[in-house]
């Protein structure tokens, strides 16, 4: 895979509501907690994906898209 494809981009955005868990870190979403929302629509804590996005440049659960 080339990494110098560019990392989605996503909106930045405080949960409200409890919304299950990050895929990444498998902590629940909590009111409150700063998330990233994808283009996929996908959400995670924003500090994962951040992380996430060092290494990889696409969804964690969506990496062929």
């Amino acid at each position: 895979m080339c990494l110098t494809r560019p990392r989605l981009s996503y909106n930045e955005d405080v949960l409200s509501d409890a919304k299950g868990e990050c895929v990444i870190c498998l902590e629940e979403l909590v009111a409150g907690d700063t998330i990233a929302r994808l283009p996929c629509l996908c959400i995670y804590h924003k500090g994962c994906i951040d992380q996430w996005f060092e290494v990889n440049r696409s969804c964690p659960e969506h990496p062929g898209d």
